[in-house]
């Protein structure tokens, strides 16, 4: 199961006894009528193959080929600011088409639909969240990302609880993803925030602004259940 967070007010240290997620943190919003572009490399839906050879002797030359595969989810990398190439405010029609590119047609797509939704209650008017297995991209009419029109401000990669995620191979550029350990968090984000849970919240972490998620605990040894990017929803 996917959960939305709301970061900002969690970060202040929020009391509210009816909340059971952190709250949003978001970025200034854009003024209406600021264009939000980006550019979107057409991508390939090929796995790619490396190979490398050696020498294994002396007297006769021999060669041994091994091989990996980098799954094409890899291709979509989970930043502070974008999913792959994929900029917070494209319109949506251009992520999932770019998105469906990669790991082909989405599981589920709910449509336009109330922002107090199954995914929480999220910023504007309207909002659509569109799946491919465990990963949730999802879009508004108003955001910190931009303002009067519909646009993709959100992602999460992973449920709150569950150890195996499809699609795999998706990675934030520091190369942190769904079971990473709490040590390799802090040493990727040296200011990381990490929350270790009570009554009220869930382990989680902040990492600037725009990226969050949930923790199984906040020892080193534990690990990271879920990556959140861009405006959340809280609950």
């Amino acid at each position: 199961m996917i959960v939305a967070l709301g970061l900002a007010a969690a970060a202040c240290g929020s009391d509210s006894d009816d909340v059971t997620l952190p709250p949003t943190s978001a970025t200034a919003p854009v003024t209406t009528g600021t264009t939000v572009t980006a550019s979107t490399v057409p991508p390939t839906t090929a796995a790619v193959t490396t190979t490398s050879s050696t020498t294994t002797s002396t007297t006769q030359a021999a060669t041994t080929t091994t091989s990996s595969t980098v799954p094409p989810a890899a291709q979509l990398v989970l930043g502070q600011d974008r999913l792959g190439t994929a900029m917070f405010g494209v319109e949506p029609e251009a992520v999932v088409s770019y998105v469906a590119a990669i790991l082909g047609p989405p599981t589920a797509d709910s449509g336009w639909a109330d922002p107090n939704s199954a995914f929480g209650v999220c910023p504007g008017t309207e909002v659509r969240g569109v799946t491919w297995g465990d990963l949730l991209v999802l879009f508004s009419d108003e955001s910190g990302v931009a303002s009067g029109r519909r646009h993709f401000f959100s992602y999460t990669l992973g449920p709150s609880f569950g150890a195996s995620i499809t699609p795999a191979g998706m990675a934030t550029p520091e190369g942190i993803a769904v079971g990473s350990t709490v040590a390799a968090l802090k040493s990727a984000y040296p200011g990381v925030y990490v929350y270790d849970g009570d009554d009220v919240f869930d382990p989680y972490y902040v990492v600037g602004e725009n990226l969050s998620g949930f923790l199984t605990g906040a020892a080193d040894t534990d690990t990271v259940q879920s990556v959140i990017g861009g405006v959340t929803c809280g609950e």
